[in-house]
């Protein structure tokens, strides 16, 4: 490889710089990741290879073609690496203010400053009186990214109604208000690590950035409006009519008949000797879902295994996930747990919070 690292050497210093770009870009400034399940895969395909150019399986024009994309993406990764280690944190940088204490109110903008950059300058001020008022979650420390900043209330005891963020509903509305979520502007201050963190929690990563949460709450924090916003508030999105602001009991109540399918016959009041399973570890279910599925009364793998089609349904009803127990095969993965096995999502969940 020393020829080709000679022969593309202009090329290779091409690679280490965007490489340091992206580590740099991509970096939160909070949290530093230096190795994640896609570099794993990747670490492997990159190994794949190497073999095959060591042991001569390919040999010729292939094998240089081969070995230089070897050597392109070792820089690449080298470069990530440096601008993500190089890049100064956000306390480091003086970026973050502390979460206790008074915070500095945000200048109203004069009458002749532009909409957007008022609805900058709404958003980037820090939110007033937020504390670390964060309630356990259980294995809190497994989920990918950074929890965010918490409100012990509503300020003035008077919430934003998050339902006017499309992608957020009574049951979401309720899970933000349990983590300490109350105001548009926290949702609009939370960086990427937080994005990441919120939607391992309520078990739908990748859909807080398509529906873009942050952004709608960015507006709705400077006091415009969007067009789902003004929808909602005009009591023609059904998901979004409001039912209080109370926190987690903002959240549908469980009566009978209220949900499609039929409600379980099995569910207990509390766990069996105390001790419930770990519901996270089927797939599809998330911290939020499983705290919503010990509401119902569903503690253990065998009762989720048990579900008929129609209990199945009012399940995940219930949690606010229509039709997903069936579609992900929620009982087919507790029955495996229930008797002692594992499922692939199961030894990989383990693993990363066993390597965490």
């Amino acid at each position: 490889m020393l020829y080709l690292a000679s022969r593309f050497a202009w090329f290779l210093l091409a690679a280490l710089l965007l490489g340091f770009a992206m580590g740099w870009i991509s970096h939160s400034g909070r949290s530093r990741r230096l190795w994640s399940g896609g570099w794993s895969f990747i670490a492997l395909l990159w190994a794949g290879g190497a073999a095959l150019t060591w042991f001569q399986l390919v040999n010729g024009v292939p094998a240089m073609w081969l070995e230089t994309a070897l050597l392109f993406a070792a820089v690449y990764w080298l470069g990530c690496v440096a601008g993500t280690i190089l890049r100064p944190s956000e306390a480091a940088a003086g970026v973050s203010a502390p979460l206790s204490g008074p915070a500095a109110q945000p200048e109203k903008p004069a009458a002749d400053v532009p909409a957007s950059t008022a609805v900058l300058a709404a958003v980037v001020a820090v939110p007033d009186h937020i504390e670390p008022a964060l309630t356990p979650v259980a294995n809190e420390s497994a989920l990918p990214g950074e929890r965010p900043a918490a409100l012990k209330e509503a300020r003035g005891g008077k919430p934003d109604d998050l339902k006017l963020i499309k992608g957020i509903g009574r049951q979401n509305e309720g899970r933000l208000h349990g983590l300490g979520v109350w105001h548009f502007e926290q949702v609009a201050a939370w960086t990427s690590a937080n994005v990441e963190w919120i939607g391992s929690y309520l078990a739908f990563p990748g859909r807080i950035e398509r529906e873009d949460w942050v952004g709608q709450a960015k507006l709705l924090a400077a006091g415009g409006s969007t067009e789902f916003a003004d929808r909602a508030r005009s009591g023609l999105v059904e998901t979004s009519r409001d039912d209080g602001p109370a926190g987690e009991g903002n959240v549908a109540a469980p009566e009978v008949g209220e949900f499609e399918g039929r409600r379980p016959a099995n569910l207990i009041a509390s766990a069996r000797a105390g001790n419930a399973d770990d519901l996270t570890l089927v797939k599809g279910i998330g911290p939020a879902i499983a705290n919503d599925l010990n509401r119902l009364g569903i503690w253990h793998f065998d009762q989720l295994a048990a579900l008929a089609d129609d209990e199945m349904r009012y399940v995940s009803a219930f949690a606010g996930v229509p039709g997903r127990g069936l579609a992900e095969n929620w009982r087919e993965d507790a029955g495996i747990l229930a008797h002692g096995g594992e499922t692939q999502h199961s030894r990989a969940l383990k693993a990363e919070r066993g390597a965490g």
